[in-house]
């Protein structure tokens, strides 16, 4: 019975959903389209013992401890997003207190293995790609300068992001059309019951 009350109320009350289906994705087109897009650039680079080391008994400590738990990774990754990094990289590469600000470097190492990947977030897609590389390039020279037995290797470069990462439109839109048409469906059902 409430099935059939559900189906009729659809039927005879169509425009009440399609209504409500186009204000919200009319309002959803309008809140993302308002939002400044995010991009986002990342690059990878491999916690490994020195080349350099000559000690083959440190040589072979360190791949030990690279093999054993990935601690130097993890504190190689915080160095990464350690303010007097940031601070490097913005002054290398001449930015405003603004831009600097507008940034933000993110890094993780990937579970299992002792690869880092330095990730750096904001709304200027060619500012984004150069600022990760050189936050990169500023970890390495830090790490470099502390004669460890640990080396930070570029794996891969960060790349040039070709969309913003946020606000996603498209599952907005979706997110948008399906409350359109819960909130449209939900009302025409219960006017229909008063009619019952």
């Amino acid at each position: 019975m409430e099935f059939k009350i559900f189906f009729r109320s659809m039927v005879k009350r169509w425009w009440i959903i399609t209504l409500l289906l186009a204000i919200t994705v009319i309002f959803t087109l309008v809140f993302t389209n308002s939002r400044t897009p995010i991009y986002a650039s990342a690059a990878t680079y491999v916690v490994s013992p020195a080349s350099d080391v000559l000690d083959e008994t440190s040589f072979l400590s360190g791949l030990s401890v690279l093999g054993g738990q990935p601690t130097v990774a993890n504190t190689y990754a915080s160095i990464a997003t350690s303010s007097s990094i940031k601070q490097k990289a913005s002054e290398a590469l001449g930015l405003t207190p603004a831009q600097a600000a507008s940034l933000m470097v993110f890094s993780r190492v990937r579970t299992g293995t002792n690869v880092i990947e330095i990730s750096v977030e904001g709304t200027d897609p060619l500012l984004v790609q150069t600022f990760a590389h050189k936050i990169g390039e500023s970890t390495t020279d830090y790490i470099s300068n502390l004669k460890g037995v640990y080396d930070l290797k570029l794996l891969d470069d960060a790349g040039s992001p070709d969309k913003p990462i946020r606000p996603n439109k498209s599952l907005y839109l979706i997110l948008g059309a399906a409350l359109g048409l819960a909130l449209g469906a939900g009302i025409a059902f219960l006017m229909g019951l008063n009619e019952y």
